[in-house]
């Protein structure tokens, strides 16, 4: 077998796919325990939590357990929720941004709301980092919500 090393392209698109997967489970994570918390039944899930963006899933959330855990998790929560907040930002780059994965370890052109441009190199590494970041917050938040104690 001789298999070769994937191109600098291929990494860039690995890494691109990497971080909104490991994204997407956060988000959920949240959303899950989110109706579990408020008892919401399966079949109201889609229209009453699925439907919130990331902005109002985390303000929702937030609220939500600050009233119905006790302090010291309802910090952990928030801390969590607060952090995948801020990841928000690099998700809005990486689904509005335009991509050269062909140059410098994968570029990206994107305007923000505040209509500040930034062009970002060196991607692939940077999205990795963050995707293992996503992973562990999953985690993070999952012991937080369960009542586990720090890691």
């Amino acid at each position: 077998m001789n298999e070769t090393a994937p191109s600098a392209e291929e990494k860039v698109y690995r890494a691109i796919g990497r971080f909104i997967c490991e994204f997407s489970q956060v988000e959920y994570t949240i959303r899950h325990y989110l109706a579990e918390e408020i008892g919401l039944k399966e079949e109201h899930f889609t229209p009453v939590v699925e439907s919130y963006d990331v902005a109002a899933l985390c303000t929702v959330a937030k609220k939500i357990f600050a009233k119905r855990r006790p302090c010291e998790f309802a910090a952990r929560i928030e801390k969590g929720i607060n952090r995948f907040f801020d990841l928000n930002n690099d998700r809005n780059r990486v689904a509005h941004g335009l991509w050269v994965p062909f140059t410098d370890g994968g570029i990206v052109h994107h305007v923000p709301r505040d209509l500040n441009a930034v062009r970002l190199q060196n991607q692939a590494g940077e999205l990795e980092k963050r995707a293992d970041e996503l992973n562990a917050l999953r985690v993070e938040l999952e012991s937080a919500f369960l009542h586990q104690p720090d890691f």
